[in-house]
């Protein structure tokens, strides 16, 4: 930090750091003693009854010009500004239009507590105070704003307030200069402080006025605070009232400079806000609970994941009935399997899934897998182990075999949770987890609820039901105040969250007849649990401060909407525009599947999608089922970005030829074992310059040779493989690991990896096609290419018609 500078949590020490000699503490007001919950000022005026956001910039803009051509200065009182912008209207109406917008403005504001300190400081040191501010607001307003905003006490330790809407000047202008001739006070004597640093600390320098300039954020910070906001704007209008709500920021301003461990500034700058968020929300609605159903409301928190929600609500405040149950998505779908039509659905619906999976949440032992599902390590195998298993679980002395097992640990479940908490008729259990779709409470809430005789109530961080189960399920982000299509965007990348929430423990697959959890060994490996451990330590350290508070207010009218907007911008930032910095302490991460599972995969792999982008363009990211895809493209241009977070936050349901250009058409030649036909193949732009040329593989073509010397002088290979046709409608096909073909090459010269001259017009690249394919599942060759150097003029003779030119065209 550099010796002109203060940083937020330095404020109180701020007349420490000046030495002896000062008598006067001047400090600006807006940013530097009143902050706003918003992200910018002008966010306060969607508030505003009688004019829109633009209106009142405009208003203003008016207003400011008027007074420089009537009285050759440029500040204005707030009065003027409604004058221009309520021309018609009668001094009534523009008196309440001001007091509508001093009333947002005191709804919004805040004093920063770090700034009250200093203040109580230079009191207690016999010091003046003095607020000199460049505002639209008379003394007397911002007085008032003062006091209604931050309380009394914090009022009273000004001595005078000078603005420049009084005063005809605005800071850079000569401000200061006059506040100090009004209290006769010296330059040396006083010390000026604010966040502008023209305004503050270079227009007090050049007045001889020591001076600090309040460094609020760093660039990074402003960055992620920046996208936090577009993401907002992205997410859509949140109803009337101040836009942009952000109560994360005074915290994030105090706290952020003080962490230098990358892993926990991301937890202070990501997880914390959200969590903090999440637990303020589930307090509510406990609360609500109670209200409304009476007895004692028990929280539940759903292990793994519930791990860092139950460790903020610890630091938070803990409520009476906390508890911490072990209950997995697997043991909740298995003991729910006692019903004949919970059993045929679960086995009807699931069908697919890999039998070995299947049949271990099926309540299979491992030796009744090994005997009568067997092996299902390729294809052909799970193929013949699914038809096997779905043989055996027809029949009707399976079905009772797993119903009893089922109820069995339905009975230790239930025993598990009574050695948790202790409902009484009438209480309610509240689980609380992240979410996405309630699937365990589904599963356990009539076994839950018949058992205890109480109400089951599921809260969730983020809520997106697939099903209309019908049950009290409720998110803080759900769809009472969000779209489904954000809601399906925030879940597709929900993993990250999921792995920064939980704990370093096995995923639990039954209990003992005691309630016991008896777990899996864990998967993830010792330096991930170490890295989210710090990740968290970051989240907490948030909490803490957020609970201590550096704010001081009098109100706090949209608190639960602040919360919801502060929660639903941080997370949609993090999982659509995350920082190079935090994607690399997230780069060894692993996520677990569970669910009978013992699959891991990589949270995100950055070449795999680079590669990906190269073949299919933003088509790839449109169909792709990725773990956390904007990790993977971080590295891309923002436009790829920015294209793929509007594609998934608005579901847009677009195709491969709507999200590429034709660019150039390239001879091919089909050639069988007795014949050979020619065509005119389509090359559609993908990425960084590069274009995929796709031949669909005609039955019976052995080779396929493609004419590049007749459109390339010069040109770079990147890839030539096979995939499936399937792939062009995104899924998992899009996501497959693709298979590199051998080629040959006739007219054309390598000078460097990928790097080739066409010898002449008739030079070209052959491709032998694998043979055996499966006939029901078409196949094409995709040759993604880059030209270089275009062939001036091009020779190639017009194509010959042949059988195969439609279905290669």
């Amino acid at each position: 930090m550099s010796a002109e500078t203060i940083r937020p949590h330095e404020m109180p020490l701020a007349l420490q750091r000046a030495g002896e000699g000062v008598k006067v503490l001047s400090l600006d007001c807006f940013d530097t003693l009143l902050w706003r919950d918003c992200y910018e000022p002008s966010d306060v005026f969607a508030a505003l009854p009688d004019l829109s956001v633009a209106q009142r910039l405009v208003a203003e803009k008016h207003a400011r010009k008027a007074e420089l051509a009537l009285r050759k200065r440029n500040e204005v009182s707030i009065e003027a500004i409604y004058a221009q912008g309520l021309p018609n209207a009668g001094r009534v109406t523009r008196e309440d239009a001001v007091a509508a917008e001093l009333q947002a403005e005191m709804d919004s504001c805040f004093a920063f507590a770090p700034t009250v300190e200093l203040m109580k400081e230079a009191k207690a040191r016999g010091l003046t105070t003095i607020i000199v501010s460049d505002t639209y607001l008379s003394a007397r307003q911002l007085r008032s704003l003062i006091e209604q905003a931050a309380g009394e006490e914090v009022a009273g330790l000004i001595d005078k307030i000078f603005v420049s809407s009084e005063a005809g000047i605005s800071k850079s202008e000569g401000l200061l200069a006059k506040a100090l001739q009004a209290i006769k006070a010296k330059p040396t004597d006083v010390l000026h402080i604010g966040d502008n640093k023209v305004a503050d600390y270079e227009a007090s320098r050049a007045l001889g006025v020591p001076a600090l300039h309040l460094l609020q954020f760093s660039e990074t910070a402003k960055q992620r605070l920046r996208f936090e906001r577009s993401c907002q704007q992205m997410i859509g209008d949140a109803g009337a009232g101040v836009r942009a709500l952000m109560p994360h920021r005074a915290t994030l301003a105090n706290e952020e400079p003080q962490v230098s461990e990358s892993a926990q500034r991301l937890g202070l700058t990501v997880l914390g806000p959200v969590f903090y968020a999440f637990d303020q929300w589930l307090r509510a609605e406990a609360k609500a609970l109670q209200k409304e159903r009476g007895g004692r409301v028990h929280w539940l928190f759903m292990l793994r994941d519930g791990h860092l929600p139950h460790a903020v609500h610890e630091i938070a405040g803990e409520e009476q009935s906390t508890a911490r149950v072990e209950i997995s998505r697997f043991v909740a779908t298995s003991a729910a399997l006692t019903s004949s039509d919970a059993y045929t659905r679960k086995f009807a619906l699931e069908l697919g899934l890999k039998p070995s999976t299947l049949a271990r949440q099926m309540l299979f032992t491992e030796d009744e897998i090994a005997s009568l599902v067997g092996p299902d390590d390729n294809q052909q195998e799970m193929i013949e182990g699914s038809f096997k298993l779905l043989a055996e679980l027809r029949k009707g002395k399976r079905e009772k075999i797993i119903r009893k097992r089922a109820r069995e640990r339905a009975e230790r479940l239930i025993a598990h949770v009574r050695s948790r908490v202790n409902p009484q008729k009438g209480d309610t259990l509240m689980l609380v987890d992240l979410g996405y779709n309630g699937t365990a409470q589904s599963q356990i809430d009539a076994l839950l609820s018949e058992s205890f005789d109480c109400h089951v109530a599921g809260r969730y961080l983020l809520l997106r039901e697939l099903t209309a189960a019908g049950l009290d399920k409720k998110g803080l982000l759900d769809e009472r105040h969000f779209d489904g299509e954000l809601l399906d965007a925030l879940c597709g990348n929900v993993s990250v969250i999921e792995q920064l929430a939980t704990c370093e423990m096995g995923s639990v697959v039954d209990f003992t007849p005691e309630g016991e959890p008896i777990r899996e060994e864990p998967s993830v490996k010792g330096a991930q649990s170490e890295v989210r451990t710090r990740v968290q330590e970051g989240a907490l350290q948030y909490v803490r401060a957020a609970s201590e508070g550096c704010t001081i207010r009098q109100r706090s009218e949209h608190e639960a909407r602040g919360f919801r907007e502060c929660a639903s911008g941080v997370l949609t930032r993090f999982m659509f525009l995350p920082h190079a910095d935090e994607l690399a302490i997230l780069k060894s991460f692993e996520h677990d599947i569970n669910m009978g599972s013992e699959r891991k995969v990589p949270l995100f792999d950055a070449g795999h999608a680079h590669e990906g982008l190269r073949r299919r363009g933003l088509f790839y990211m449109v169909g792709s089922e990725r773990m956390f895809l904007p990790a993977e493209i971080e590295g891309e241009d923002f436009h790829t970005r920015l294209s793929h977070f509007a594609q998934k936050r608005f579901g847009l349901g677009l195709t491969y030829h709507d999200t590429s250009a034709a660019g150039f058409t390239l001879p091919a030649f089909f050639m069988s074992a007795a014949d050979s036909a020619q065509g005119m193949i389509e090359a559609r732009s993908t990425h960084e310059g590069y274009y995929s040329v796709r031949v669909p593989v005609p039955d019976g073509v052995q080779s396929i040779g493609l004419q590049v010397g007749s459109v390339f002088e010069w040109f770079e290979l990147a890839s030539i493989s096979m995939a499936s046709v399937g792939a062009l409608k995104g899924g998992r096909e899009n996501d497959k690991q693709i298979e590199e073909l051998g080629v040959q090459y006739d007219g054309v010269k390598l000078h460097a990896p990928g790097i080739h001259e066409c010898t002449g017009a008739a030079a070209f690249v052959l491709v032998n096609i694998p043979q055996g394919q499966d006939e029901d599942d078409p196949k094409m060759i995709e040759v993604v290419i880059r030209p270089l150097i275009s062939r001036k003029a091009v020779t190639a003779a017009a194509p010959v018609p042949s059988p195969h030119k439609e279905q290669a065209a």
